[in-house]
């Protein structure tokens, strides 16, 4: 389990929503149901976490290729339920190392998000 108690906060420059597939405000003007997208529920800044060669080679043999690791304060609300959109890319949360003492880190494992269906 990666936990973290330092972590430079100048390199968490980057800002994410944390959030959920389902119903938008959007009407499909054909069927009359709301249209299906990610719904945010909150956002949060986060640094890039680097992996090392092996943590790469032990996701690739999960077949978990794409993948990104990004380093958020912790936070009690972020879950392995939750969709992380960064940019226009879509992840899901695979994995959250999480360490609950005062100014921690969560190290949140992503991988690329493919909607079904």
């Amino acid at each position: 389990m990666m936990t973290m108690k330092t972590y430079d906060v100048s390199r968490m420059k980057h800002r994410c929503q944390f959030g959920a597939y389902g119903d938008s405000d959007e009407i499909n003007p054909n069927t009359g149901v709301p249209i299906q997208q990610f719904v945010p529920q909150f956002s949060l800044w986060f640094g890039e976490y680097s992996q090392t060669i092996n943590q790469q080679i032990t996701l690739t043999g999960d077949n978990l290729t794409d993948t990104k690791m990004i380093v958020v304060r912790h936070n009690e609300q972020v879950n392995q339920q939750q969709l992380v959109k960064i940019g226009d890319t879509l992840y899901r949360v695979n994995n959250v190392a999480g360490d609950d003492e005062v100014n921690s880190f969560d190290v949140v494992t992503l991988v690329r998000y493919q909607k079904r269906g």
